[in-house]
Protein backbone atom coordinates (compact mmCIF):
# COMPACT_ATOMS: atom_id res chain seq x y z
CA UNK A 1 0.00 0.00 0.00
CA UNK A 2 1.22 3.34 -1.04
CA UNK A 3 0.94 6.10 1.93
CA UNK A 4 2.97 8.77 0.85
CA UNK A 5 5.47 9.97 -2.31
CA UNK A 6 7.65 12.37 -2.06
CA UNK A 7 9.64 13.24 -5.54
CA UNK A 8 10.58 15.07 -8.49
CA UNK A 9 7.21 16.91 -10.39
CA UNK A 10 7.42 15.40 -13.96
CA UNK A 11 4.04 17.65 -15.19
CA UNK A 12 1.32 18.63 -13.64
CA UNK A 13 -2.05 19.66 -14.62
CA UNK A 14 -4.96 21.07 -12.59
CA UNK A 15 -6.97 17.20 -12.09
CA UNK A 16 -3.42 15.52 -12.24
CA UNK A 17 0.18 14.79 -11.22
CA UNK A 18 3.46 12.89 -12.45
CA UNK A 19 6.12 12.38 -9.56
CA UNK A 20 9.40 11.05 -10.37
CA UNK A 21 9.95 8.67 -7.49
CA UNK A 22 13.51 7.12 -7.72
CA UNK A 23 13.24 6.63 -11.49
CA UNK A 24 9.98 5.85 -11.39
CA UNK A 25 6.82 7.39 -12.30
CA UNK A 26 3.42 8.10 -10.70
CA UNK A 27 0.08 9.06 -12.35
CA UNK A 28 -1.95 10.64 -9.42
CA UNK A 29 -4.99 12.46 -9.35
CA UNK A 30 -5.22 15.64 -7.77
CA UNK A 31 -7.63 18.24 -6.08
CA UNK A 32 -7.48 21.71 -7.44
CA UNK A 33 -6.29 22.70 -3.93
CA UNK A 34 -3.09 20.33 -4.10
CA UNK A 35 -2.82 21.34 -7.53
CA UNK A 36 -2.60 25.37 -6.11
CA UNK A 37 -0.11 24.34 -3.58
CA UNK A 38 2.72 21.93 -5.45
CA UNK A 39 2.13 23.92 -9.52
CA UNK A 40 5.19 26.28 -8.56
CA UNK A 41 7.16 23.68 -6.86
CA UNK A 42 9.50 21.34 -8.45
CA UNK A 43 10.27 18.59 -5.37
CA UNK A 44 6.51 17.55 -4.11
CA UNK A 45 5.07 15.49 -1.19
CA UNK A 46 1.98 14.20 -1.35
CA UNK A 47 -0.13 11.75 1.07
CA UNK A 48 -1.62 9.17 -1.21
CA UNK A 49 -4.93 7.44 -1.31
CA UNK A 50 -4.48 4.29 -2.78
CA UNK A 51 -7.62 2.25 -4.55
CA UNK A 52 -7.46 -0.95 -6.02
CA UNK A 53 -10.21 -2.21 -8.31
CA UNK A 54 -10.31 -5.74 -10.33
CA UNK A 55 -9.21 -3.89 -13.22
CA UNK A 56 -7.37 -0.98 -11.91
CA UNK A 57 -5.31 0.34 -9.33
CA UNK A 58 -5.37 4.70 -8.70
CA UNK A 59 -3.50 6.72 -6.74
CA UNK A 60 -4.82 9.78 -5.17
CA UNK A 61 -2.75 12.66 -3.95
CA UNK A 62 -2.96 15.19 -1.54
CA UNK A 63 -0.85 18.03 0.16
CA UNK A 64 -1.96 17.86 3.30
CA UNK A 65 -3.05 14.78 6.01
CA UNK A 66 -6.37 16.52 6.65
CA UNK A 67 -7.33 16.06 2.89
CA UNK A 68 -6.42 12.69 2.58
CA UNK A 69 -8.69 12.40 5.77
CA UNK A 70 -11.57 13.84 4.37
CA UNK A 71 -10.88 12.17 1.01
CA UNK A 72 -11.42 8.58 3.11
CA UNK A 73 -14.18 9.50 5.07
CA UNK A 74 -15.97 10.76 1.66
CA UNK A 75 -15.41 7.84 -0.52
CA UNK A 76 -17.21 5.76 2.65
CA UNK A 77 -20.27 6.90 1.89
CA UNK A 78 -22.44 4.74 -0.37
CA UNK A 79 -23.07 6.32 -3.97
CA UNK A 80 -19.48 8.72 -3.41
CA UNK A 81 -17.18 7.35 -5.75
CA UNK A 82 -13.23 8.63 -6.19
CA UNK A 83 -14.06 11.28 -8.49
CA UNK A 84 -16.88 13.33 -6.75
CA UNK A 85 -15.02 13.40 -3.64
CA UNK A 86 -11.87 14.95 -5.46
CA UNK A 87 -14.28 17.50 -7.01
CA UNK A 88 -15.54 17.89 -3.48
CA UNK A 89 -12.05 18.42 -2.14
CA UNK A 90 -11.59 20.98 -5.39
CA UNK A 91 -14.25 23.75 -3.85
CA UNK A 92 -14.03 22.75 -0.39
CA UNK A 93 -11.41 22.83 2.38
CA UNK A 94 -12.16 19.82 5.04
CA UNK A 95 -12.68 22.72 7.37
CA UNK A 96 -15.83 24.13 4.94
CA UNK A 97 -16.98 20.88 4.73
CA UNK A 98 -17.08 20.11 8.30
CA UNK A 99 -19.00 23.13 9.09
CA UNK A 100 -21.15 22.97 6.33
CA UNK A 101 -21.96 19.44 7.98
CA UNK A 102 -22.34 21.15 11.70
CA UNK A 103 -24.44 23.69 10.09
CA UNK A 104 -26.66 21.28 7.89
CA UNK A 105 -26.11 23.78 4.82
CA UNK A 106 -27.90 21.55 1.99
CA UNK A 107 -26.64 24.25 -0.51
CA UNK A 108 -22.74 23.92 -0.27
CA UNK A 109 -22.59 20.48 -2.07
CA UNK A 110 -25.21 21.48 -4.44
CA UNK A 111 -22.51 23.69 -6.08
CA UNK A 112 -20.75 20.34 -6.85
CA UNK A 113 -20.89 18.96 -10.57
CA UNK A 114 -23.12 15.41 -10.12
CA UNK A 115 -24.43 16.75 -6.33
CA UNK A 116 -28.37 17.67 -6.63
CA UNK A 117 -30.18 18.43 -3.57
CA UNK A 118 -31.02 14.92 -2.06
CA UNK A 119 -27.94 13.65 -2.61
CA UNK A 120 -26.24 16.70 -0.80
CA UNK A 121 -28.23 16.19 2.19
CA UNK A 122 -27.09 11.93 2.27
CA UNK A 123 -23.78 13.64 2.52
CA UNK A 124 -24.40 15.68 5.24
CA UNK A 125 -26.62 12.75 7.16
CA UNK A 126 -23.30 10.57 6.64
CA UNK A 127 -20.98 13.00 7.29
CA UNK A 128 -22.13 13.92 10.58
CA UNK A 129 -21.99 10.62 12.09
CA UNK A 130 -18.33 9.64 10.87
CA UNK A 131 -17.22 13.04 11.93
CA UNK A 132 -18.71 12.83 14.96
CA UNK A 133 -17.16 9.27 15.33
CA UNK A 134 -13.64 10.86 13.77
CA UNK A 135 -13.86 13.12 17.09
CA UNK A 136 -14.24 10.29 19.03
CA UNK A 137 -14.43 10.19 22.71
CA UNK A 138 -11.34 12.76 23.27
CA UNK A 139 -13.49 15.79 24.24
CA UNK A 140 -15.01 13.48 27.28
CA UNK A 141 -13.09 10.61 27.73
CA UNK A 142 -14.38 9.62 31.86
CA UNK A 143 -18.05 10.47 30.48
CA UNK A 144 -18.09 8.82 26.97
CA UNK A 145 -18.12 5.35 26.16
CA UNK A 146 -15.84 3.85 23.85
CA UNK A 147 -17.70 1.86 21.83
CA UNK A 148 -20.58 3.98 21.83
CA UNK A 149 -20.65 5.38 18.46
CA UNK A 150 -19.42 2.08 16.80
CA UNK A 151 -22.53 0.65 18.45
CA UNK A 152 -24.97 3.03 17.04
CA UNK A 153 -23.12 3.08 13.63
CA UNK A 154 -24.09 -0.54 13.09
CA UNK A 155 -27.86 -0.23 14.13
CA UNK A 156 -28.26 2.38 11.91
CA UNK A 157 -26.37 0.49 8.96
CA UNK A 158 -28.56 -2.22 10.06
CA UNK A 159 -31.71 0.06 9.42
CA UNK A 160 -32.99 1.40 12.73
CA UNK A 161 -33.76 4.97 13.28
CA UNK A 162 -30.56 7.07 14.71
CA UNK A 163 -32.50 8.28 17.33
CA UNK A 164 -33.69 5.12 18.32
CA UNK A 165 -30.31 3.34 18.35
CA UNK A 166 -28.97 6.06 20.50
CA UNK A 167 -32.17 5.70 23.29
CA UNK A 168 -31.92 2.17 23.12
CA UNK A 169 -27.75 1.92 23.40
CA UNK A 170 -27.44 4.68 25.91
CA UNK A 171 -29.75 2.92 28.61
CA UNK A 172 -28.00 -0.67 27.82
CA UNK A 173 -24.39 1.42 28.87
CA UNK A 174 -26.17 2.86 31.42
CA UNK A 175 -27.53 -0.69 33.38
CA UNK A 176 -24.61 -2.73 31.77
CA UNK A 177 -21.27 -0.63 31.98
CA UNK A 178 -18.62 -2.95 31.70
CA UNK A 179 -20.27 -5.08 28.17
CA UNK A 180 -18.21 -5.27 24.94
CA UNK A 181 -19.01 -3.68 21.87
CA UNK A 182 -20.32 -7.11 20.64
CA UNK A 183 -22.40 -7.41 23.87
CA UNK A 184 -23.89 -3.58 23.56
CA UNK A 185 -25.09 -4.66 19.97
CA UNK A 186 -26.55 -7.66 20.88
CA UNK A 187 -28.76 -6.73 23.82
CA UNK A 188 -30.04 -3.91 21.79
CA UNK A 189 -30.91 -5.84 18.71
CA UNK A 190 -32.70 -7.76 21.42
CA UNK A 191 -34.38 -4.76 22.97
CA UNK A 192 -35.27 -3.34 19.96
CA UNK A 193 -37.04 -6.57 18.43
CA UNK A 194 -39.29 -6.76 21.18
Amino acid sequence: MIAFLKGKKISVKPTKVIVDVNGVGYEVAIPLSTYEKISSVATIELYIAMIVRENSIALYGFSSEEEKQMFAILTSIPGIGPSIAISILSSMSPHYITNAVKAENIFAFTTIPGIGKSKSEKIIFELKRKLRKLEGTTQHPATTFPDRQDAIDALVSLGFDEKLAISTISSIITSNPDCDLETIIRLSLKQLSQ
